[in-house]
């Protein structure tokens, strides 16, 4: 077997995983418990309890899916950057071909590629697993939600309350803010 036949092998292995994981999970097959952070087998990560889609690798070519959308994410009024190549070359996603994973960047400008083998929707859940921070409705990266600290989401500028749940769409501008409360 060659090279490039093992790589497609392995993608179609972690595909066809990743999609009975969500499928066992859409329909009640696996119970989690989420009131104990679970830490991933990713980048030395923080985040809490990692997407399948997370481990998947992809190169450029035969794509089901290939979207990109922006993320900006503010800490206390400051704009944080988001790493360029995060994603790219990784102890996971690191053969010559399939070496970046379903969502990174190539710059720091914070656009999120969406690369994934099949049509599939990707929570930007994934998007931190791979990082190896955490990013949920409790907080992001250190810093948690308190009596004095909130948490917001917005896409397109509107509010949005399913934060690490919510579904990657092409063009959408998300900003992450955690700040004092008013």
């Amino acid at each position: 077997m060659d090279n490039e036949t093992k790589v497609w092998s392995i993608i179609t292995v972690v595909a066809l995983a990743a999609l009975l994981i969500l499928l066992g999970q859409e329909y009640g097959l696996f119970e989690s418990d989420d009131s104990e952070p679970v830490e991933t087998i990713l980048l030395a990560s923080t985040a809490d309890n990692p997407d399948a889609l997370s481990n998947e690798c992809v190169d450029h070519s035969n794509l089901g899916r290939h979207d990109h959308s922006n993320l900006a994410i503010y800490i206390n009024g400051e704009q944080r950057e988001i790493p360029s190549n995060l994603g790219i070359n990784t102890e996971i996603c690191n053969t010559e071909g399939a070496s970046m994973h379903t969502v990174h960047t190539h710059d720091g400008t914070g656009k999120l590629h969406i690369e994934t083998a099949a049509s599939v929707d990707v929570p930007i859940g994934v998007f931190f697993d791979i990082w190896g921070v955490h990013f949920n409705e409790t907080g992001i990266f250190d810093y948690r939600v308190s009596n004095t600290h909130e948490l917001i989401m917005t896409v397109d500028g509107v509010s949005n309350y399913e934060f690490d749940d919510y579904l990657l769409v092409d063009g959408k501008e998300i900003a992450i803010i955690f700040q004092a409360r008013n």
